[in-house]
């Protein structure tokens, strides 16, 4: 996990995403999270061997949470290509959650990255 100004903040969106998952009965739910046991596998570039671990992976989703200050940073950008092109490439979702007021910057910032995601206000 990158360090963010508002870590305590990035856990608690995490942590209720991974809740509002389990009780809508989402299968194989793995949360980048110390009290969770199930962790993500990590996304790497076959070329660099090089990748992330996303916050939250189902079966059919990847879900990245972005802080507001978390949004513009070359990091997400690295997080954000690698793993929409994961999920492009296997026929999955790729989900970017933000604060509630933050949409239009991350969609702002999908569109100039040329990315597709999903967007979910939390």
């Amino acid at each position: 996990m990158a360090k963010r100004k508002y870590q305590s903040e990035h856990e608690r969106m995490v942590s209720y995403c991974a809740n509002w998952l389990r009780e809508k009965y989402y299968s194989d739910i793995k949360v980048d999270l110390t009290n969770y046991t199930e962790k993500p596998e990590p996304i790497i570039w076959v070329a660099s061997q090089e990748g992330h671990i996303p916050d939250i992976t189902t079966t059919s989703m990847i879900f990245e949470v972005e802080t507001a200050d978390s949004i513009n940073d070359e990091h997400t950008k690295d997080q954000w290509i690698l793993f929409a092109t994961h999920a492009a490439n296997n026929n999955i979702e790729f989900w970017v959650v933000v604060p509630k007021g933050s949409a239009y910057v991350a969609q702002s910032r999908l569109n100039q990255l040329g990315i597709t995601a999903k967007i979910w206000e939390v």
